[in-house]
């Protein structure tokens, strides 16, 4: 059975190949995803709410990626956000509610780095290494 480690490399790089290249908001999506599995049964739904605008939006792809949610299954909602980027992941039976926050400090590093012009690569395996807490609010419902 593949480590935590490995599952995420290779959904890491399962989520690249969808949406084109590697950033830091790509991986941000895959970890939301991967939480949302493992805290929740198969069958999952998900609304996502971030600003629709790059690279906000990127976390679609990845949770796109870690979980099957797609538009075109309709089991994927995406809403506008003017700032916050959370994903409210559920499952039908039995009814549980997941509720994942992007840490406001995280997302504003980012942005800093990105304007200082630290490479989105670089940027991805970061957010890859940080732990859960520091880049997330889970609750569950």
């Amino acid at each position: 059975m593949p480590s935590e480690k490995d599952k995420l490399k290779s959904l890491i790089e399962d989520a690249e190949k969808l949406h084109g290249h590697l950033g830091p908001f790509l991986v941000i999506g895959v970890r939301m995803g991967m939480i949302a599995q493992k805290f929740l049964d198969k069958n999952l739904h998900a609304t996502v709410k971030t600003p629709f605008s790059t690279p906000f939006s990127c976390v679609i792809d990845g949770i796109q990626t870690a979980t099957t949610c797609t538009v075109g299954n309709q089991r994927l909602k995406i809403e506008n956000s003017k700032k916050e980027i959370v994903a409210y992941f559920k499952t039908p039976n039995p009814h549980k509610t997941l509720k994942i926050t992007v840490n406001p400090q995280t997302v504003e590093e980012l942005m800093g780095k990105l304007s200082e012009g630290v490479s989105n690569e670089e940027l991805a395996w970061e957010i890859a290494r940080k732990p859960e807490h520091e880049l997330f609010r889970i609750e569950t419902q």
